[in-house]
């Protein structure tokens, strides 16, 4: 009989109690352990192992431990820029997220064995790599994951990151998850650990071993699935753009200069007005072919991702990835053990993403709308306009998504979003303290309940693209922050910030 995963006995004890707390009282179990000195880490770590040995994937990414693990990252990150008790709200979210995903019927509760992999203690590093590539493309799960439990005892991330990116990439096209899971997934273990490597990386690796849905609907979603099973299917193209440009004939540079400004802010300009962002890939190419280095192709992406943002009128808070596809791929040109080839895809593929094609028709209004709201001129020093910032987050128009009847797709930002980016891009003009404004994000993004982790990475992919950002250009991240933390602050119910913040208060 096959023995189920456990832990050692400190661990075990906070992964149990993640799994097996009531809904009703883990917001007020889980902040008496942060009150009593259990460390945040250990819980974040906790909620990662809960969710991923004791639930299954859902058929759609929205469950399951796809968007816990892949919050895990920016929940750290922003419960340090938090003070305080005020760092403990955000660790009371991913523990609640967790728990309801375990107690739900439809993800939970499931349970991980342990593995065996005696049969391949022979094999070496290259034999086990091939192995873990076939059991991926030809969908074999538990092959894929045994060969996963032997690869993490002599391989690099890099080089195990390698072999799930070759899956992942290409599926980018029909579910931006299959790439940002796997990333993210990794960045989480960068944070806790990675003594649980194993754990956190299964359910992935199983991700990327279903089939893909190869089917769509009608109407307007029909069309964008239609759209990324043809990219899919002719994912062969980015490969032809590699051979037609010469680019893996060309000593490209990887660190950006000063030198590439212009050429930066022009590809940003085009990536912002492009129709269609799926053919971001073919003016990468020519960026890079014309010796654009990658950072500073993935900056001009950066930029004009963010751009493209500010013009769409998508109140939906889980449209963020824009900022997080970028994010990722920061990252991974940042991870030793990737191929050339492989980085290059890295960036040719970012335009391709579901959720990214899918902002294509939101594009409503120009850059520079806020203009059009109401005046400010009053607010003047750092601490009013921050003040004005927050007030006009907290006064948005709120919207209680259990009353929606359609998609949530479909949302569309109240023209009172534009005042908040209004205010922002002031603040930006003015050059006030970038790092004050964040951390008012930071806290103002830990009260949302209902966007599954996605306002925190949003937030946290904002700030680390402003700061890797030149200073001439990085503006446009700051502003795109305000505008999501904005859309988020109208959605309601809130069950998990109200009741974690009146303990804090007490």
């Amino acid at each position: 009989m096959r023995s189920l995963v456990h832990f050692e006995s400190a661990i075990e004890d906070l992964v149990c109690f993640v799994e097996g707390a009531e809904p009703e009282d883990v917001v007020d179990a889980t902040y008496v352990k942060l009150n009593e000195g259990v460390s945040p880490v250990a819980l974040l770590e906790a909620a990662a192992l809960a969710v991923s040995r004791s639930t299954d994937l859902p058929q759609s990414h929205h469950g399951g431990p796809v968007h816990p693990v892949s919050g895990l990252y920016a929940i750290e990150r922003l419960a340090k820029r938090n003070s305080g008790a005020e760092a403990f709200l955000p660790i009371i979210q991913i523990v609640a997220l967790a728990n309801k995903h375990i107690q739900s019927p439809d993800m939970g509760s499931t349970a991980m064995a342990e593995i065996e992999t005696s049969d391949l203690e022979k094999l070496g590093k290259e034999d086990l790599l091939s192995g873990f590539s076939t059991a991926m493309a030809k969908r074999i799960t538990p092959a894929a994951e045994r060969h996963l439990a032997m690869l993490l005892k002599v391989a690099t991330p890099g080089e195990i990151m390698e072999a799930m990116l070759q899956i992942a990439i290409p599926r980018n096209a029909l579910d931006d998850h299959y790439f940002l899971y796997t990333v993210y997934a990794f960045r989480a273990l960068d944070t806790v650990g990675w003594e649980h490597a194993e754990v956190i990386l299964r359910p992935p690796v199983r991700f990327l071993c279903r089939h893909p849905m190869l089917e769509h609907g009608e109407g307007e979603r029909g069309r964008i699935i239609s759209e990324g099973i043809t990219l899919y299917r002719n994912f062969s193209d980015l490969d032809d753009l590699i051979r037609d440009y010469l680019l893996l004939e060309k000593d490209q540079d990887v660190e950006t200069s000063a030198d590439e400004t212009e050429s930066i802010r022009a590809l940003a300009d085009r990536v912002s007005n492009i129709e269609r962002i799926s053919d971001t890939s073919t003016l990468v190419a020519g960026e890079l072919a014309d010796g654009l280095s990658l950072m500073g192709t993935l900056e001009g992406l950066s930029v004009g991702g963010a751009q493209r943002f500010l013009r769409s009128h998508t109140g939906n808070p889980f449209d963020v990835h824009l900022h997080t596809g970028i994010n990722a791929r920061r990252y991974l040109l940042s991870l030793s053990g990737l191929s050339y080839r492989t980085r290059l895809l890295i960036l040719l593929s970012w335009g391709q993403g579901y959720e990214i094609r899918h902002l294509d028709r939101t594009l409503v209004w120009t850059l520079g709308a806020e203009r059009d709201g109401p005046e400010r001129s009053d607010v003047d020093s750092q601490t009013e306009l921050l003040a004005a910032i927050a007030l006009s987050i907290e006064n948005q128009i709120p919207f209680d998504l259990s009353t929606l009847s359609g998609s949530i797709a479909e949302l569309v930002a109240p023209k009172s979003v534009l005042n908040t980016t209004s205010l922002a891009r002031k603040y930006v003009g003015l050059g006030y303290d970038p790092a004050a404004f964040f951390d008012l994000m930071a806290e103002q993004v830990c009260r949302d309940d209902q966007s599954e982790m996605h306002a925190y990475k949003m937030q946290q992919a904002a700030y680390e693209e402003f700061y890797a950002t030149r200073e001439e250009l990085r503006g446009v991240h700051l502003v795109a922050a305000a505008k999501h933390a904005a859309t988020v602050a109208r959605l309601n119910p809130k069950t998990v910030y109200p009741r974690a913040r009146a303990l804090i208060a007490a």
